[in-house]
This record gives structure tokens, sequence and C-alpha cells, in this order.
């Protein structure tokens, strides 16, 4: 689909919806949630809610109640808004996301969804080390993806950028530790390329006893076979590995009773 057709395309339906508030409703596994529609890709994700990452979903619905959660990134926020609708009071959802595009419609959805006491949204990228750098965006909109944080990867990127951001580094350690955030129980690592990073840069996070669980893509099988080495060490062994999520292979970690 040429560049043309879809930026036609996208301005229709950012026209369309601006008419009924600018946002869609859409029903996620019995919750009603709103999702702000700022061009063609979010139509899509707010379409795809319930199917696009199955294995995620029945992730989140595993939760105990009063948890702590962290999202890395969180995107536009479809996993941080369905366990804050699910469980209300019972939970508190850290959403991280350093894309600033994605970062206002994250906060523009929690705004919608009234969930402003339930999800809390930094625009920081988690990584393997703390300090500021630049984040690199193969493309520049909301609900995009494949940015990357301290280098412009293009392998992972698929594309060159198209915007340069600054942007601050910090690792789950010094989150806990130095920012004195909650230990969470369960975290979701989404992050497009810089998993076995973050995870090397959160072994206190990863072993202490208050973690429950960790959802994690992971790419190529070197990559997979460091993490689960990594999570091993930490006490959390390989719940189940799937390829459900569109595709991406996902590992379910938990921890041993």
């Amino acid at each position: 689909m040429s560049s043309f057709f879809m930026d036609v395309l996208s301005g229709c339906a950012v026209a369309l919806y601006g008419l009924k508030g600018g946002y869609t409703k859409v029903n996620v596994k019995g919750q009603p949630i709103r999702i702000a529609v700022d061009n063609f890709r979010t139509l899509q994700r707010a379409k795809t809610y319930s199917m696009k990452e199955p294995d995620t979903l029945e992730w989140l619905d595993s939760f105990e109640p009063g948890s702590c959660f962290f999202d890395l990134g969180a995107n536009i926020g479809q996993y941080s808004l369905y366990p804050a609708k699910k469980y209300g009071k019972g939970i508190h959802v850290y959403s991280f996301e350093p894309q600033c595009a994605n970062y206002y419609l994250l906060n523009k959805n929690i705004y919608l969804n009234k969930l402003e006491k339930n999800i809390t949204a930094y625009c920081v990228a988690v990584s393997g080390e703390e300090g500021f750098s630049k984040l690199y965006i193969p493309k520049f909109i909301g609900g995009g993806n494949r940015s990357q944080f301290g280098k412009e990867d293009l392998k992972n990127m698929k594309r060159p950028a198209t915007h340069i951001q600054g942007m601050f580094g910090v690792t789950l350690d010094d989150l806990c530790s130095k920012w004195e955030f909650p230990y969470p129980n369960y975290i979701k690592i989404d992050v497009d390329g810089i998993e076995i990073a973050i995870i090397r840069g959160a072994g206190n996070v990863l072993r202490n006893p208050a973690l429950r669980s960790v959802i994690v893509e992971l790419g190529t099988v070197e990559e997979q076979q460091e993490a689960v080495a990594l999570m091993e060490q930490a006490g959390l062994k390989v719940r189940f590995k799937t390829t459900r999520n569109w595709g991406e292979t996902c590992f379910v970690f938990a921890r041993q009773d």
C-alpha cells in the first residue's frame, strides 16, 4: 500500500472518528475500553485489540489482586488499559513508553478511560544502562514501533530513522533502588530489540521475591537462550513459549514455589 494512499486513509479515519469524539470503543474480554484514533495505525491497533496478542491477554488474566505491574514498551497502552479496567483498585500499572507520539496517546487513553488512579505513565526508556541518549524512530506516528534507544539499529528498525528524539534511559534495578519505584509483581517486556540489555540490568528486580511472572518477546535463538539462562539464575523458569502473539516468539517466565 502506497504511502500517499495510507496518508489519505489515515486522514479519513481521523476525520471520521473526530466526529465521534476522537476515539473508538472496543470490548476486550468483557471490558469496555476507549482507544484514541490519531491515524490509521491506532485504529488498526484498536480493531485487533482482542486478537493480536491472545497470550498476553491470558497472562494479564492470571494476575493476583493487589498487584503492581510494569509495562515496558507500553506503546499506546493496550496492555496497561486492560488490566487496569479488569482489576480496578486491585492493581497499579506503571507504563513506560519513550516514543513521544505514543506517550501522548498512552496518556490520552488513560484519560479517556478515567484510569489515572490506576495507571502512571513515564516517558523514559527502560534499558540496560542509565543516562541521557537518543531514541531513533523509524516511522514517527502514533502507534508506531521498532524505535531504538542508544543507537540506530537498522536490523531491528527495518528502515532508517525519520526522527531522532532525546531520551533518558534507566535500568529496572535503578528504577526500584535509586528512584524508589515499588518492586513489581509482574513485568511485560516488549521493546523491539533491547530485551536482553533490560534483563541484564534487572538482576535485583528479577531476584526479588515479590516478582511472580515476566512475559517477554525474544528474537533470535541466541537471545532466547541467554534470556532463559538469566531468568533461571534469578529463580524464574519458563512456564510456556508461544508464537500466537502475532507470530512473535513470546516467553512467559514464572517464579517457582
